[in-house]
């Protein structure tokens, strides 16, 4: 039975993760629209293959990410026309369940070492104030998926000995297999912990090794299906990215970068802290099935040459569970101080992330949806690749100008009607000087860029559609 105020915090995660699937919006990395987002609405029927990218027609990525999605398109196709933007929210909602789900699951897991009231409160605590766990849970990444499946297989694989938790381990690693190839690197070390620590019945290990086989097999007929043709996307995925090397084409880091990367782009001091604590933790706790996962996923990633920090997101997931272990053992139960500092940081931190916009570029493609005329030509002066034809409801080119009076003179001169897409205030006042040009959609309020150290901010992110017409 859970304690009052492990209640409260397990209501304030649920309500955070609701509010996070609401208005964080958008994307945190590229590939949630484009290897994922992307497919759901090309299956839909919205846009042909030609939109998709290399790895769509590689066959690189299991399918099961996006049929989730898909699934869940198909259903709510029944009750009203497509909006991406209210499927996209359910997308979210769909994620951050599976999230939430995953925090109760991982609690349940490793409940025995929790039972302490101290430990149970604090595992609670950090599960709904740790500010970045609503809002990476909502996001529709397979980092986030893949450690929400991790983690229901962790727990019927630690549940018992029975043929039928072995059995659903199996399923689950299958699943979050299919999710991210590279939780592999995080299931084989689990797999040798419960062989050598724990020492599983050999007969489980064949229950289990069985089960994820045939949830392979499902995989392979989910891919084969969706693709149009039978595939193996696990080899795929093998052969290109590493045999010929095009993961190593987006850059190769020596195996030390990960802990620069925590250091550089964790958002101090949450990345060394971080990193600090799970080394504290393998250091401490070298049998725990979590040292094991975490610490072997890790060893893994480092000596895979191209690296980004996203790829260990999987692990921030533990934390709720490592963190009471580490304050025990520090005797930092009773310590008042770094509760409040954690609060006091955190509250507005989780709080300011569950209500806005992931990607402020959403407003302006919800814009776009939203017009009752169409925009299909859009002026920049600085490359943009698009990965959002999942949101948008026509074709929309973005060619290059100049950013000079000159050039934009003849760009108005030359056609009837015309679109430019600011980026910054050079660019917008430059444009904005033309009598016929007006902003027709802006990030900012035009109060925000009258503001006069805005406006000394000549590279600040405008991000200004403006409309001009040629009145001759």
């Amino acid at each position: 039975m859970l304690g009052q105020k492990s209640k409260y915090y397990l209501y304030a995660a649920l309500a955070l993760h609701l509010l996070a699937a609401f208005f964080s919006v958008g994307f945190f990395n590229h590939d949630e629209q484009r290897e994922v987002l992307q497919l759901v609405g090309h299956k839909l029927g919205n846009y042909d293959g030609s939109y998709l990218s290399f790895q769509y027609h590689s066959a690189m990525r299991s399918w099961f990410h996006p049929a989730l999605y898909l699934w869940t398109s198909q259903f709510l196709n029944l009750f009203s026309d497509f909006n991406p933007f209210i499927h996209a929210f359910f997308y979210r909602l769909l994620s951050g369940g599976f999230g939430i789900l995953s925090l109760w699951v991982l609690y349940k897991t490793f409940q025995e070492e929790l039972q302490e009231k101290f430990k149970e409160e604090l595992f609670f605590l950090f599960s709904a104030f740790l500010w970045f766990i609503p809002f990476l849970h909502v996001r529709t990444s397979n980092e986030n998926l893949g450690a929400s499946f991790f983690i229901f297989a962790l727990f019927f694989f630690k549940k018992s000995e029975k043929w039928i938790d072995a059995l659903l381990a199996g399923l689950f690693f299958a699943m979050c297999f299919a999710l991210r190839f590279q939780m592999a690197f995080m299931m084989a070390p689990v797999g040798l912990w419960f062989l050598i620590i724990k020492r599983y019945p050999i007969k489980n290990i064949f229950v289990m090794a069985s089960s994820f086989a045939l949830g392979i097999g499902a995989m392979v007929l989910i891919d084969s299906a969706l693709y149009g043709h039978w595939t193996f996307t696990p080899y795929n995925y093998f052969n290109i990215n590493i045999v010929q090397k095009y993961a190593a084409s987006f850059g190769v880091s020596p195996w030390y970068e990960y802990f620069i990367l925590a250091y550089k782009k964790g958002g101090q001091p949450y990345g060394l802290i971080t990193t600090l604590c799970f080394i504290y933790f393998w250091i401490r706790f070298p049998k725990h099935v979590l040292t094991w996962a975490s610490l072997g996923f890790v060893i893994a990633h480092s000596f895979v040459g191209h690296k980004e920090l996203r790829f260990l997101f999987p692990l921030l997931f533990f934390l709720p569970a490592i963190l009471p272990q580490i304050i025990a053992t520090l005797h930092w139960e009773n310590q008042k101080a770094w509760k409040i500092i954690f609060l006091i940081v955190n509250v507005p931190l989780v709080t300011y992330y569950s209500l806005v916009p992931c990607s402020n570029l959403m407003k302006y493609y919800k814009y776009l949806y939203d017009k009752e005329s169409i925009v299909s030509k859009v002026y920049v002066a600085h490359p943009f690749e698009d990965f959002t034809k999942f949101y948008l409801k026509n074709d929309i080119q973005y060619p290059m100008f100049q950013a000079n009076e000159e050039e934009v003179n003849r760009i108005l001169k030359a056609e009837k009607e015309s679109y430019f897409f600011a980026m910054n205030i050079d660019e917008r006042d430059l444009i904005l000087k033309n009598t016929e040009c007006q902003s027709d959609f802006s990030l900012f309020p035009k109060w925000i860029y009258d503001i006069s150290f805005v406006k000394k901010m000549r590279t600040f992110r405008s991000w200004t559609l403006i409309h001009c017409k040629n009145l001759n």
